[in-house]
């Protein structure tokens, strides 16, 4: 369930315009901080020699594999259980 927040009586059109100043300073904070992240996660990686590479690709094997593995393991476990729901 969402949680109520708490809302502040504006009594005047100064009040709203300020917190509205202060909103908008809070959001173009976190929008640089989505910029600097998002830089980070997109900038390029530098040059591997071809050792580093090979070892990169070989590693994302093996997390495919253990993917696979884990997925047909908790098929061959829970699998029972998808059972129930067909008719």
């Amino acid at each position: 369930m969402a949680k109520k927040r708490r809302v502040r009586p504006y009594h005047s059109i100064e009040e709203i315009q300020m917190r509205k100043e202060q909103l908008d300073e809070v959001i173009e904070l976190e929008n640089e901080e989505i910029k600097q992240l998002w830089g980070k996660l997109m900038e390029k990686e530098e040059d591997l020699s071809r050792s580093e590479q090979i070892l990169k690709y070989v590693k994302y094997g093996f997390m495919a594999y253990d993917g696979v593995m884990m997925l047909h393991k908790l098929k061959r476990n829970y699998g029972s259980i998808l059972n129930i729901f067909r008719r």
